[in-house]
């Protein structure tokens, strides 16, 4: 970047950076600049936005090649808005992205794009966060036309300091802690901003990994390939998946897996002979092996590098049905109509089969194993999900059903959603709403909306019996993936009128300040609120002197249970783990 020096008052000034920000004109040089691939870029007078100079770039022979910069200014875990002036000769789509590289990963976020008319400037601008621990950080832009030269000018990039915003006293976690928990989806960008990481921490108790655990994240085809083992498909931690799961463990915040076996989101060649892109589809038994391989990897690539993140649940297996209840069709991951490998290579369901018995084998102890997918409220997508999680149920195999819960202010009606969940409760395994969020629809207000998050949440309370979990996907109506239709209970980290509707005239649980001693124990008991906070996924026992059982069942920890409905007296806790281990502790209510 040019030094001030008496070049300022000689030709201008051709950046500067300081607190502001960045701004190039170009009117004293294209320090800074370069260009990108075969493209060259050169100082012009023949077109300008501002002052006398835009930046040329010219020789480009390929979609990528274009204009460049790279500055100190521009550094990690930090948000920018960026802003610059195109000219073009003919029309054509320009784009204005970042490539910066993370643990070896290599990432070009776009910040803008648009079709661009010719003889005039048009503005690129944007926002975006750029994560912890990118470096090489280099805005740039291109256009789709391979040959095309065009101008930039007055260039300007300015940090975005967050003003942190301040939460409603009481957590909504605590209005729900003695019926289920309350959780979130989010992502490695999500978590940049430290206002989405209070956010989260302040109020919820379960955190699902957006993309960090899907099979396209995990898997590494070179490292397959190079494995030379047709039946062992190797996993890597990129550091997005690292970046959230070590925000869960030194917060400890429990996370739900998603998920080991889904038609989108896995590449093609995990289906191919040697991993190929092109290869020929392997065999059901060599499949078979690829699909327990990658569960166990992906368990034990976890659980080995976060050995104490509290991983409590996981889908196996997700959207596995048409919404006429029929399973998919055979064909590609990466097609419109939502084809699956796995049905061209098993034909039938069995291949879900595999994948609890393989899951079940590998995962976590006490993790518990859910069947996932969408609209599943539609009558016939309803029973086909209700059958199928009926017979793995049966048979040991899956604890739950994940409801995804994408939901609209015109469908589905609050009837049709309460029957499913009345459907799925009848086969007395765990159901949690794993993916909640309601779009506004037909002209709807948010007052609209917020009533229908009441509705559901007083459905979700009073078969609190069969829920374990409420999640919402994503924390905020400007990150989240239905963003237009401004779904979420949050927006810019302030609670809308959905979340006060949720809340309203409900009793408030403390959540239990516990020390380390006492969690050891499994289980602790705050009398003035008259809850039963345990510490340990197990079964439990509340067992009067008389050996009259008053309460029992299986909780994931940590759960909090409320007493207000048990009179006054001396009782006897049992809490029995799945290993076996027990503890036996006194209570004394009054």
């Amino acid at each position: 970047m040019k030094k001030l020096l008496l070049l300022v008052g000689l030709m201008g000034l051709a950046s500067w950076a300081n607190a502001a920000g960045l701004n190039y004109d170009f009117e004293g040089g294209a320090d800074d600049w370069f260009g990108r691939g075969e493209a060259k870029v050169s100082l012009s007078t023949d077109q300008k936005h501002g002052g006398e100079q835009s930046l040329f770039v010219s020789d480009r022979s390929a979609s990528w090649h274009g204009a460049a910069m790279s500055s100190d200014y521009i550094q990690e875990g930090k948000k920018y808005k960026f802003s610059v002036y195109v000219f073009v000769t003919q029309n054509a789509n320009m784009n204005l992205s970042l490539q910066y590289s993370e643990n070896g990963n290599d990432s070009y976020p776009c910040v803008d794009q648009k079709e661009v008319y010719a003889y005039s400037w048009t503005e690129l601008s944007g926002e975006i966060i750029l994560p912890e621990g990118a470096t090489n950080i280099q805005p740039y832009l291109q256009s789709n036309n391979e040959t095309l030269s065009f101008y930039l000018d007055d260039f300007t990039c300015e940090e975005i300091v967050e003003e942190l915003v301040e939460h409603p006293e009481i957590p909504l976690q605590n209005y729900f802690a003695t019926y289920f928990k309350i959780g979130t989806a989010t992502t490695q960008g999500e978590l940049t901003p430290q206002n989405n990481k209070n956010l989260i921490l302040h109020h919820f108790n379960s955190v699902t990994p957006g993309n960090e655990l899907k099979p396209d994240c995990l898997l590494d085809q070179q490292a397959s390939i190079e494995n030379g083992d047709e039946t062992n498909p190797q996993v890597k931690m990129p550091g997005s998946t690292r970046a959230v799961l070590k925000f869960c463990e030194e917060n400890q915040l429990p996370i739900r897996g998603h998920v080991f076996v889904w038609h989108s989101q896995t590449p093609d060649w995990f289906f191919n002979e040697g991993f190929q892109t092109n290869g020929a589809t392997v065999s059901k038994e060599v499949m078979d092996q690829r699909m327990e391989n990658y569960i166990k990897n992906v368990v034990t690539l976890v659980t080995t590098e976060f050995p104490n993140l509290d991983i409590y649940a996981w889908d196996v297996v997700n959207e596995a049905f048409l919404d006429n209840g029929s399973l998919r069709q055979p064909g590609s991951n990466y097609v419109t109509d939502g084809t699956s490998r796995w049905m061209e290579i098993y034909g039938d369901d069995s291949f879900i089969f595999k994948a609890f018995t393989y899951a079940r084998k590998y995962a976590p102890r006490r993790c518990m194993l859910y069947y996932n997918d969408y609209n599943e409220y539609i009558d016939s997508k309803r029973d086909a999900i209700y059958n199928l999680v009926k017979r793995l149920y049966a048979q040991g195999l899956c604890d739950g059903v994940g409801m995804q819960s994408h939901l609209s202010t015109s469908y589905p009606s609050v009837q049709l959603y309460r029957a499913a969940i009345e459907k799925y409760a009848t086969i007395g395994c765990d159901i949690q709403v794993t993916e909640l969020d309601i779009t506004l629809a037909d002209g709807a207000d948010f007052n609209k909306q917020a009533q229908m998050y009441r509705d559901l949440f007083d459905i979700y309370r009073e078969y609190k019996d069969f829920i374990s979990l409420v999640a919402f996907w994503g924390t905020n109506d400007e990150t989240s993936w239905r963003a237009s239709g401004k779904p979420l209970i949050f927006s810019e980290y302030r609670p809308k009128v959905a979340y006060d509707k949720i809340v309203e005239g409900l009793e408030v649980t403390s959540i239990p300040n516990i020390n380390e001693d006492e969690k050891e124990n499994w289980a602790a008991v705050v009398a003035q609120d008259d809850v039963l906070a345990i510490y340990r996924s197990c079964e439990y026992e509340v067992i009067d002197l008389s050996g009259r059982v008053c309460f029992n069942g299986n909780v994931i920890a940590p759960a909090y249970l409320s007493l207000s409905e048990l009179a006054d007296g001396i009782y006897l806790i049992s809490l029995k783990a799945e290993n076996g281990e027990k503890v036996l502790s006194k209570l004394v209510k009054k």
